[in-house]
């Protein structure tokens, strides 16, 4: 990791997500994956040619939505996260795929889960990489990665409601948001709003080939490429 308090907010983020599992789909008004699959629907289809028939390296699974959404489409999930609580609930969903494997571990030191997945695949993460480590864990994804694959980042615009919660800017100018949980709970959650330029501009180093997408219906960005192999 890239410095201390790379690794302090890292931590409380982990911490966040893993005491925040059991409420995660209240947050995200998740009913049933059909509902999902509806209201986000031009993703779903965007996304649908890049994972057909294909092994699926999902990172940051959370509660397993997108997983059922992937695994419809794909050859192979193998799904990792860091929070056992999350996976537990990704697994109650998931017990009828067949086609997905769940993994606990952490996104910036991957597990042994081999090296020839076809596609990189992540909703809701990409805001969350502290600015300095995105090269680091970009590194270790693409070592998962066989010639040719692709990788899919999906994540959130800039929403009205974002203004109201506290916030500041680290020194690496991190979105860092204070959150609190129902309980009561405050931490520290680095939620960053890259545009255009910026993502293509941080990922020059890793891709040649670098789309990128908006669904300003949805509040949402996509960015695919595919990864420059040396």
């Amino acid at each position: 990791m890239n410095s201390r308090h790379d690794r302090k907010l890292i931590e409380q983020m982990n911490l966040y997500y893993d005491a925040r599992a059991i409420w995660h789909d209240y947050y995200m008004n998740y009913i049933s994956n059909e509902q999902m699959e509806q209201l986000l629907k031009p993703i779903v289809e965007t996304v649908a040619p890049f994972v057909a028939s294909k092994q699926v390296l999902e990172i940051a699974c959370g509660t397993g939505n997108w997983t059922q959404a992937l695994s419809k489409r794909a050859e192979l999930v193998v799904a990792v996260d860091i929070s056992s609580k999350a996976l537990g609930i990704a697994g109650e969903k998931l017990s009828e795929y067949h086609n997905v494997i769940l993994r606990h571990g952490d996104a910036y030191k991957l597990p042994d889960i081999g090296d020839t997945f076809e596609v990189l695949f992540a909703s809701d993460w990409w805001s969350h990489i502290p600015k300095a480590c995105i090269p680091q864990f970009l590194e270790g994804a693409a070592a998962k990665m066989g010639d040719g694959a692709k990788a899919i980042f999906l994540d959130m615009s800039f929403k009205d409601y974002f203004k109201n919660e506290p916030f500041y800017y680290d020194s690496d100018d991190n979105r860092v948001s204070i959150r609190k949980l129902p309980n009561g709970s405050p931490y520290e959650v680095i939620k960053n709003f890259p545009d255009e330029n910026e993502l293509r501009n941080t990922l020059t180093d890793f891709s040649d080939n670098i789309e990128y997408y908006e669904f300003d219906e949805l509040d949402r960005w996509m960015v695919v490429f595919e990864f420059r192999k040396d």
